[in-house]
């Protein structure tokens, strides 16, 4: 993994620290371990001015798309502010995708370039339960829920990362409900990754026609609803590709509910 790479579709991905210190049981980006930089901290920013001066300036900078550019160590480093600061002073489009609570640090910085950064918090469940086995050395779900609310009242745009959606462990509902109305929220199905088809967590197999299925159907249920948005089930080598998604879906009449709520009632009967 490089410090600035192509990933496609006018986007680059800057990646200032290349493994991820919270260790997510579903990563398939495979850079779990003890974060450290992608290049020394001397040469980083000279070798990332060199780098974003190939990048069209049209085209997007997304920092942690493969490994967070904001683990624990970068409190004490702070070469994820440096970077941001660089990315300001060119005047670059930014996205910043994290777990980690010192991205607040930098609400300063953010705060001046508003119209073009937003940041992503990513929360695969409300139970903190659960987190603590999915991504047991990341901030909790409460915390991460507030990180969002304090970017989100400092009027930074800000989305909602519910990824990966696991079935029976992603609340759906309560993941909506836990959200501001105008933030948006991203689901995508849990990927499983080039050359396999299943995959366990928590002590359960999860195939990909599962995830898929089950995964679609809340779509059914919830797709009508604004802030969210639906990603594109897909296999590998490009598997549930953020760029293609589900259209918005109607928002169901009262009838439609009636004759859902009958089927999942005939659905749920015994055998």
């Amino acid at each position: 993994m490089g410090l600035l790479d192509p990933i496609g579709c006018g986007m680059w991905s800057l990646t200032p620290y290349d493994k991820c210190e919270f260790r997510c049981l579903y990563c398939v980006t495979r850079v779990q371990g003890a974060s450290k930089l992608s290049r020394p901290a001397s040469d980083l920013l000279p070798d990332l001015r060199r780098r974003l001066d190939q990048v069209p300036f049209e085209e997007l900078v997304i920092i942690g798309a493969f490994s967070d550019g904001y683990p624990p160590v970068e409190e004490q480093l702070g070469i994820t502010r440096q970077v941001v600061e660089e990315l300001i002073r060119r005047e670059r489009r930014f996205v910043i995708v994290t777990k980690g609570r010192t991205v607040l640090r930098d609400m300063d910085l953010l705060a001046r370039v508003r119209h073009r950064c937003k940041v992503q918090i990513s929360i695969s469940s409300v139970n903190d339960a659960v987190l603590r086995q999915l991504d047991p050395r990341a901030p909790s779900g409460a915390e991460r829920f507030a990180i969002l609310r304090t970017l989100y009242e400092a009027g930074i745009e800000v989305n909602l990362n519910a990824l990966p959606w696991i079935p029976g462990v992603s609340e759906t509902a309560r993941l909506i409900a836990r959200t501001p109305p105008d933030v948006e929220i991203i689901f995508s199905p849990l990927c499983l990754g080039r050359g396999r088809d299943s995959l366990t967590l928590l002590g359960r197999r999860y195939t990909r026609a599962e995830v898929n299925r089950r995964y679609m159907a809340e779509y059914e249920r919830y797709g009508h609803i604004p802030n969210t948005s639906w990603v594109k089930p897909s296999p590998p080598p490009t598997e549930n590709d953020p760029m293609f998604r589900l259209p918005i879906r109607e928002k169901p009449s009262a009838l439609r509910r009636g004759l859902a709520a009958v089927a999942r009632a005939f659905d749920a009967r015994p055998a």
